[in-house]
Order: structure tokens, then sequence, then C-alpha cells
């Protein structure tokens, strides 16, 4: 299919901003919370869903965790196991248009 310049397709994506160090790491076997930012181009659609996953071996499993949203944004809850090296992270997010995002980020950071 050949889409023209002129042509607007909306799009959807997801931004996870967690806090890190300055290493790219985060600390293991504690709670963390992770701000999630879905930022998509059609300005009348708003977002309906977002859920999101985390693996700590690479992609192998993924475990979806809660997601609030209050206060103008999104907040993943993770609880980062003690011994895990590595945090991947996985958001689907759908809004009133029907437009989706399937966005993986295979070890988005390090734990420490």
């Amino acid at each position: 299919m050949i889409v023209s310049p002129s042509a607007h397709r909306p799009s959807v994506a997801v931004r996870f901003t967690p806090r890190l160090d300055d290493h790219n790491r985060a600390p293991g076997g504690v709670p963390f919370l992770v701000p999630v930012r879905v930022e998509h181009t059609d300005a009348q659609a708003r977002i309906t869903s977002l859920t999101v996953r985390v693996s700590y071996d690479d992609g192998g499993t993924w475990q979806t965790v809660p997601v609030q949203h209050g206060g103008g944004q999104w907040l993943a809850g993770l609880r980062h196991p003690a011994g895990a090296a590595f945090v991947s992270l996985r958001a689907t997010a759908t809004d009133s248009a029907g437009n989706t995002v399937d966005q993986t980020i295979i070890r988005g950071y390090r734990l420490r």
C-alpha cells in the first residue's frame, strides 16, 4: 500500500520514565513505581486502556502489573525481585479512535 505524504495516520507510542541512577539502575527487591506516558497524534481521541507487563528474564515470561491513572499520568506498580539483573517492559494501549500500540523494551534498565 502506498501512503501519500498528505495522508494522516494516527499513531500511539508509550514512554516509560522510571527514576534511575546515573548508571541506568533501580533498586532490586523493593516496590518500584514506573511513570508511563501514552502519546498519540489524534488530539480528539483519549486513551481507553493501558496494560503493562514486566519480565525479569529478558522476555521469557511476562507478568501483568497494576496500573493506575490519576492526575494526568499513569503509574505502573512493579516489585523488583531480589537477584534479578534486568527489567524488560511491555505495554499495550488503545485509544477511543481504535488506534493501538504494543511496545516492548527488553533490558530497559538494570537492577542493583
